[in-house]
């Protein structure tokens, strides 16, 4: 059993704390439907409450399929979904033909919103209490703008700008978007003053550190281009010496393995739940599971091509099922049918079967930014200023050496295209089945030309998601974005 604290256990006992009533005698009884924030945030422990409702509305381990796949992976050329009744809901994003009704855009809308609300709850009270040392006082303020700015940074992934909402007050129901520019300032101080004030070491899995904080603004300045800032960033977190490649890539994400010291920032996972729902969709039509797991009539599939692409003797091939025999006996070829023709239904088994999952819940935490990723962060932020360069092939190597792959060399890339291109490559082998591979595309400037040559009816504007139609309707002041 995992030895870890998860964070939203505590969930349901904050929202008691919050609806609580009481009744002193007949007609006189005081209702708190909503909790007051100045009673609430008066002590650290409900400091703490408040701390944790955020953590639980940011990390969306809960709807990993619709945030890490469905809006990250389905539009890509690594995954698409076929079958159950999910089907008709993965559809649009497969093909590029989603609208701003989503129901997946508005649960993360509100989500990321919540995390936000939470956040600034804290925010606004936590300098009345007089209780506390002062370095505490910073850190809990600390986490709370990580919380926010984290939560801003995942709606800018989807939606570009989105309304900066930074009180609970009242003034303004209707709030516009700001600029992007406006936006981006914003949300790069935001992280970059948590990660100041954020300690070394946390208390609870899951929560923020200095290393998460920082690698989570490497992440956003690589992704908005700021790219001698994504290179600082991330030589930060290479510096704090405490992160280091897992030796076993194809063992990595293995429950077992998972308190590993490449893992930077997590989503917690439990098979009591709220657990790590992929697998299930990975497997195969009766493939030979245990009593306890669960196999989905909604299948995640990877294309044939992208399996291919990899080198013969890369490590991480072993993360797939490219055959097996079902339980009547029957082999079948995941790669292609008996004329050779690619049948796009190899099995991405990177989250290695839970052997003590419940049902579709497995406790494999979900990595959101691993130290492999910082690695070629960096890499890519040194191509983009200076060209090709020892540094970033020497960081790019770190990768294949650890995958059992041949070494590349400064003369094999003689343009700062020849270097992105295979960066974008080699981040699609290190990262497939973990939420990334839109975002790379976008940032290669990929995404919709790659789309277009696979036959999607792909356009300029499909780089960013519509925001959801309800907030359209509900907020006169909230332009939806183009193309929508």
């Amino acid at each position: 059993m995992k030895k870890i604290h998860k964070l939203t256990t505590l969930l349901s006992f904050l929202l008691i704390c919050m609806t609580q009533t009481a009744c002193n005698e007949f007609l006189e009884e005081d209702v708190y439907t909503q909790y007051a924030p100045e009673d609430f945030v008066k002590s650290e422990d409900g400091i703490r409450k408040v701390l944790i409702g955020a953590y639980s509305r940011l990390q969306v381990n809960g709807g990993m399929r619709e945030d890490q796949f469905t809006l990250s992976e389905f539009p890509t050329d690594l995954t698409l979904e076929s079958g159950g009744q999910f089907e008709k809901d993965a559809l649009p994003f497969i093909n590029f033909q989603w609208d701003a009704s989503s129901a997946f855009l508005r649960t993360i809308w509100v989500q990321m919103y919540t995390a936000v609300r939470n956040a600034n709850v804290l925010l606004e009270n936590i300098d009345k209490v007089s209780s506390l040392p002062a370095e505490r006082l910073a850190q809990y303020k600390a986490e709370a703008r990580f919380i926010r700015g984290e939560a801003y940074a995942h709606l800018y992934r989807y939606f570009g700008p989105v309304p900066l909402v930074l009180t609970t007050g009242t003034d303004d129901l209707q709030p516009a978007k700001p600029s992007s520019e406006e936006f981006v300032a914003f949300i790069s101080q935001e992280l970059s003053e948590a990660a100041r004030d954020l300690p070394l070491k946390q208390d609870l899995r899951g929560k923020a550190d200095k290393g998460v904080g920082l690698a989570v603004l490497t992440k956003f300045y690589l992704n908005t281009k700021q790219w001698q800032k994504a290179a600082d960033a991330a030589k930060e977190v290479i510096d704090l010496n405490k992160y280091k490649l897992y030796p076993a890539i194809e063992n990595l994400f293995a429950v077992e393995n998972e308190n590993n010291d490449e893992y930077i920032y997590i989503y917690p996972c439990v098979a009591q739940g709220p657990g790590n729902v992929y697998m299930p969709h990975a497997f195969p039509p009766n493939y030979p599971i245990r009593t306890n797991w669960i196999n989905y009539g909604a299948q995640f599939r990877t294309y044939t091509s992208f399996v291919k692409s990899f080198h013969p003797q890369d490590r991480r091939l072993k993360m797939f099922v490219t055959e097996y025999t079902d339980t009547n006996g029957k082999t079948f070829n995941l790669l292609q049918d008996a004329s050779g023709k690619a049948v796009d239904d190899a099995r991405s088994f990177k989250y290695a079967p839970d052997p003590n999952a419940i049902s579709q819940n497995n406790g494999n935490d979900i990595p959101v930014i691993r130290y492999a990723d910082i690695l070629l962060s960096r890499a890519e932020a040194l191509n983009e200023l200076n060209g090709p360069n020892a540094e970033s092939v020497s960081l790019l190597n770190q990768v294949r050496v650890r995958a059992g792959i041949p070494e590349m060399t400064l003369g094999s890339f003689t343009t700062k295209e020849s270097l992105r291109d295979h960066l974008l490559k080699e981040r699609g082998w290190e990262f497939f089945s973990e939420g990334k591979r839109r975002e790379d595309l976008i940032r290669a400037g990929q995404f919709v030309s790659g789309a277009v040559a696979r036959g999607k009816a792909a356009k300029p504007h499909h780089v960013l998601y519509p925001l959801p139609q309800s907030e359209i309707d509900a907020n006169p002041n909230l332009k939806q974005n183009d193309g929508y």
